[in-house]
């Protein structure tokens, strides 16, 4: 063999290095740290979705809904990967929401008014009642917990950033060993503890029929989304509804239709009747400067 062809087999032995490592610490550019991760499992199945919302800090104390956040009707339908066409009324079918930024108890960072280890968990409302109130107990938990619970949010979410996805807001994994249930085992058939720290789960279920409406939403099935800080320092730290660490702080519900639309919702829509009330005053209120406008001409 010539030096050359020696020298050529060399450079292209040590591309392909160079680009198995680059595919391998390859990372969705959709997915960053603190980021809601709204999932989906089936009970004895092993196919699980899930969604990237973006960052949790823009559903804590949101002031307006967020409809149509994004559709998940094909990939829920899907018989193969998802979970069948009647999944909107499918009793086994459970979903939930998570997020943490990070697991360290020893930063005093804070980025964007969440310490470490703040945890965002879902809790599946039981009641439809008033939007922008809790429909579910609520979270109360000890912060001794929080690091392992953040690292067992973190080993979950991770997968939706993680190489071999491809890059894109959602992760449909049809596999042996389902991801989300590691952390969110079941009983029977009900959930278990969830992250090593939620009782009960964090998940609701589906089934016959509809749950209700929130937000103008017709829902198949809600979760109350709670934000539960470990600790209140450093300084700069957003306290929502003044609730000291530990104890959950309720910021809206995700609803999601039978289209396999997931929203979220903070207050009820307008009555129609108060709607065109409201048009009807900005339509005088704008005559009304019109008026005053041409008079000072």
């Amino acid at each position: 063999m010539s030096p050359k062809s020696i020298l050529t087999k060399a450079i292209l032995a040590v591309a392909g290095v160079a680009l198995s490592s680059s595919a391998a610490l390859a990372v969705n550019p959709n997915f960053v740290a603190g980021d809601l991760v709204v999932f989906f499992q089936q009970r004895g199945g092993t196919n699980t979705i899930m969604l990237d919302v973006g960052q949790a800090t823009n559903f804590r104390d949101a002031t307006s809904n967020l409809i149509n956040i994004a559709n998940l009707g094909t990939e829920l339908a899907d018989g193969t990967n998802g979970f069948g066409a009647g999944w909107a009324n499918d009793s086994s079918l459970f979903w939930g929401a998570a997020a943490v930024r990070s697991s360290s108890s020893g930063t005093s960072a804070q980025v964007a008014g969440d310490p470490s280890r703040t945890i965002y968990a879902s809790q599946g409302r039981s009641t439809v009642g008033t939007e922008g109130n809790a429909g579910s107990p609520g979270w109360s938990v000890g912060t001794g917990s929080a690091t392992t619970a953040s690292n067992a949010v973190l080993s979950m979410v991770n997968r939706l950033g993680s190489a071999p996805v491809v890059a894109t807001d959602r992760l449909v994994e049809a596999a042996t060993t389902s991801n989300v249930d590691n952390q969110n085992p079941f009983l029977g058939q009900n959930p278990g503890t969830a992250f090593s720290l939620f009782t009960g789960g964090v998940e609701s279920t589906f089934g016959a029929g509809t749950f209700g409406t929130l937000g103008g939403v017709n829902a198949e099935s809600s979760l109350d989304l709670y934000r539960i800080l470990a600790t209140t320092n450093p300084a700069g730290t957003v306290i929502s509804d003044g609730a000291g660490a530990g104890v959950g702080s309720f910021e809206g519900s995700f609803v999601i239709d039978n289209g396999g639309n997931v929203s979220f919702v903070v207050a009820p829509v307008p009555e129609p009747t108060t709607m065109t009330a409201m048009l009807a005053l900005g339509g005088v209120a704008g005559a009304m400067r019109r008026r005053r406008r041409q008079v000072a001409a």
